[in-house]
């Protein structure tokens, strides 16, 4: 075995409590159901952004939310919603809007860019996108969001500048803004608040040309390589996005889902061992009483020699109490590494969860006992 500890990552520590488990069961549905009839986004986009939400919440990534490209405000209600659902009170819902619909479309956004703005009875066409924005001040307050929307009239090129100060820090960008020169405005004047980690979403990437063609320009101008990541389900894609920083939204995700199911798992106060390598236990300590594996006081002490050394130190931890162990997706390879203690494993206790977040055995009773 390892002859000296590894300290824990340092990293953002997550709030795991109660309200990471809302969003996907009874809360949120009901939420999108009263923002609905405010947008024209895609059902899985609007569930992303809730989880993007809630992701900028639980680590505590600060900023504001910002929405350029409002329309009738739905999706920016829909992060207010999960704002307030959350108990989050210092934050605020940014809705930029011209209100006067949208300028024409260039020759660099396209065919379907000309071919939505030449048919003016089609479904999505909306006079041009154009809404009062007293309707959107009032389906705010109808909705009980007012506090934490900041609605600005305007052209992006005259408002965006003029706000930069007052808007601050930005944990989430959500870009709605069709064209070519309307996405690259949005992208020169509010990237740079963008704090790491934070996201930047793109509603028409998959749509019109000249949104792809804007982003892929500013981030090979400033020479930045950030992972474009599709929102919903192939080959009909239905938004981008990535991230600052260092983690992928996906990964960040999967992060999140797996909280999420040590959540269920593990009772209030009860010891469990946790094989993760130091990947996620920084952001779990918090909120239960955790291993790492192996274990030397209170911190992970590297990879185990061989099974023998698995072994004892897995019946070391069972004895003094753990009640579960939880393999991560990210050392899933331990099962097929160590394969005497995964049999054991196997053999000797019932396996609770096997999926692709996790594996987990109960370690209070034997199943052979």
């Amino acid at each position: 075995m390892a002859n000296k500890p590894t300290k824990s990552a340092p990293g953002p520590r997550a709030r795991v409590g109660n309200h990471l488990l809302w969003y996907e069961s009874r809360d949120l549905p009901p939420i999108i159901e009263k923002v609905r009839p405010f947008t024209m986004v895609p059902h899985e986009s609007l569930v992303d952004l809730a989880r993007q939400v809630c992701t900028v919440v639980t680590h505590e990534i600060s900023g504001a939310l910002v929405e350029c490209g409002t329309w009738r405000g739905g999706a920016a209600f829909l992060m207010a919603g999960v704002l307030r659902q959350s108990g989050v009170h210092e934050r605020k819902v940014w809705l930029f809007d011209s209100f006067e619909g949208i300028p024409p479309p260039q020759e660099i956004d396209g065919a379907a860019a000309k071919a939505w703005a030449q048919d003016r009875s089609g479904p999505s066409y909306f006079d041009n996108l154009r809404v009062p924005v007293e309707g959107v001040r009032q389906a705010a307050a109808d909705l009980g969001l007012s506090d934490y929307t900041e609605i600005v009239k305007g052209w992006f090129d005259q408002t965006l500048p003029a706000m930069r100060d007052r808007i601050g820090p930005i944990a989430i960008l959500r870009i709605d803004a069709d064209w070519y020169a309307s996405v690259k405005c949005c992208l020169e004047h509010l990237y740079d608040l963008v704090v790491e980690d934070g996201f930047i979403i793109f509603d028409d990437y998959y749509t019109f040309d000249g949104c792809a063609i804007a982003v892929h320009e500013f981030l090979g101008r400033r020479g930045l390589a950030h992972r474009i990541e599709s929102i919903g389900s192939g080959p009909e894609f239905s938004a981008a996005v990535f991230r600052k920083g260092d983690l992928a939204w996906r990964w960040s995700h999967q992060e999140y889902l797996l909280i999420q199911q040590i959540a269920e798992l593990v009772g209030s106060g009860k010891q469990f061992i946790l094989v993760d390598e130091e990947t996620f236990r920084p952001f779990l300590t918090a909120a239960y009483d955790v291993l790492p594996f192996p274990e030397h006081e209170g911190m992970y002490w590297g990879k185990p020699d061989d099974d023998a050394a698995a072994i004892a130190e897995f019946e070391r931890l069972r004895q003094n109490g753990a009640h579960l162990i939880v393999f991560a997706w990210p050392s899933f390879w331990w099962l097929n590494h160590y394969r005497d203690f995964a049999r054991l494993l196997r053999t000797c206790y019932r396996c609770v969860v096997e999926n692709d977040l996790a594996v987990a055995f109960d370690l209070r009773s034997e199943q052979n006992a």
